[in-house]
């Protein structure tokens, strides 16, 4: 056996053994849909229904950046057959466990967009540690205004808050 052999046989245990690692370490983590608590009772919220349907993607693009975390998709019909109405998700952790467990994932991500304003809206979140049941604390960002800059600034500084939360958490 020449030494080159050798070297690239070590090379690849090294390799092996640091992607088994990372993926040890990896958690899958789900991302519901952002449900609308819309408290200004305009007549028509149909633009406030279609941009709260662009957080999810936004913050699942996020998340996925973060070595630490992969993404696990959710299809509508297991969304709809898990929630049982409107903030049934946010209030009840044991759900979303049992949601979490069919998707054999590590957290699940519950979100909504409360906006009691015109002038502001709160993008709100927690992690569900799908193994224990727990929830963590709630995360809460402030965005005032409508634009799609601060909606996308909002939804890192939120990323970031949850990817914390996630990483700290005693496993």
């Amino acid at each position: 056996m020449s030494l080159s052999s050798v070297k690239y046989g070590i090379a690849f245990l090294f390799l092996l053994f640091v992607s088994s690692a990372f993926a040890a370490s990896s958690q899958g983590v789900v991302v519901l849909d952002f449900e609308l608590n819309d408290l200004t009772y305009a007549e028509n919220n149909q633009a406030e229904v279609a941009r709260t349907a662009t957080l999810a993607p936004l913050l699942r693009e996020a998340l996925s950046k973060r070595p630490h975390l992969h993404l696990i998709s959710l299809r509508d019909e297991e969304y709809l057959a898990a929630n049982q109405g409107f903030g049934y998700l946010y209030q009840h952790a044991n759900a979303v466990t049992e949601l979490g467990k069919s998707k054999q994932a590590d957290w699940v991500v519950v979100t909504r967009l409360h906006k009691p304003s015109f002038l502001f809206a709160y993008l709100m979140a927690h992690a569900v540690h799908v193994p224990s049941g727990k929830a963590l604390p709630e995360r809460i960002v402030e965005i005032k205004g409508q634009q799609e800059k601060l909606n996308q600034r909002g939804i890192n500084k939120l990323s970031e808050q949850i990817a914390q939360q996630i990483a700290n958490h005693p496993d």
